[in-house]
């Protein structure tokens, strides 16, 4: 079989389920389909952190831990399950309730970042599958010529592979360009709970280690 034949069949410019523009369409529904996963996600797992640090204070500083561990499976969300990980190792060494903090932590932040990684990858891969329809829908435009010849080429079908190669790259841009912010927006959003989990589980240890040392002496 003719290439040319094949991608024409494959990748017609007038089809009214052209797969390019199917593939970018169906890139643009998941890109949405995710930020929207991954924001409500976000949500969720937002707390009153100043509160929740004081409710603590209060319960480890009366040596109720069973009363702060309580109040981290009310709560909830990343940083009390973080919290609640170093709480259980109350009565252990300070690098053993760092360790597990952070180990909690590492598992809650990737829990954060779930699928977030698909946003960058369709923002690069979007382009891309434009820059393939406009490359075959000119080489429809010269296939057409070839075959018709100078003297009876058809402006009208020349123009209307050469609309299709362009609107394939502008959808593809379409989808690109959101999907960039979205995951700049997710990525930003991580980064802001990093740093509140360090803040808040650093206090929480020094909390604790206090603590520990005031029933010492």
């Amino acid at each position: 079989m003719d290439i040319n034949n094949l991608l024409g069949s494959l990748f017609q410019y007038n089809s009214n389920w052209n797969i390019i523009l199917v593939i970018i369409a169906g890139c643009s529904v998941l890109s949405f389909a995710i930020f929207i996963e991954r924001f409500l996600h976000l949500r969720r797992s937002e707390i009153d952190t100043n509160q929740f640090i004081i409710d603590l204070r209060k319960s480890i500083n009366d040596g109720n831990i069973v009363a702060a561990i309580q109040i981290c499976e009310t709560t909830r969300g990343t940083i009390a399950n973080i919290v609640k990980a170093g709480l259980m190792k109350h009565n252990r060494s300070k690098e053993q309730i760092e360790n597990a903090m952070e180990i909690s932590g590492l598992i809650e932040i990737a829990q954060l970042e779930k699928n977030a990684k698909m946003l960058s990858i369709i923002a690069h891969i979007a382009p891309l599958i434009g820059l393939l329809g406009t490359v075959l829908g000119f080489i429809q435009a010269f296939s057409e010529m070839r075959a018709s010849g100078l003297v009876d080429i058809s402006a009208t079908r020349i123009g209307e592979a050469m609309e299709y190669a362009l609107v394939t790259t502008a959808a593809g841009l379409v989808v690109a360009i959101p999907s960039v912010l979205a995951y700049n927006y997710i990525v930003s959003r991580i980064e802001g709970f990093v740093l509140e989990i360090q803040t808040t589980s650093s206090e929480i240890v020094d909390l604790l280690i206090h603590r520990e040392e005031e029933m010492t002496y």
